[in-house]
């Protein structure tokens, strides 16, 4: 086997898999956006908070 470059001390047991599983799914965005997000998760977990602290006194 001349076209070998170099011998493997293990064998391979899992190929990898060119195609996309269709369970999965990438989102992609930017960094402003996720900026964005994370503000109004912020700002929404401060409201409940408050609702939360307001209503257990």
């Amino acid at each position: 086997m001349s076209h070998i470059r170099y011998s493997r001390k293990y064998p391979r047991t899992h190929i990898k898999q060119l195609e996309t599983n269709k369970d999965e799914c990438t989102l992609s965005l930017s960094a402003m956006a996720a900026a964005g997000m994370l503000a109004l998760v912020f700002t929404k977990g401060l409201f409940w908070g408050y609702m939360l602290k307001k209503r257990l006194r």
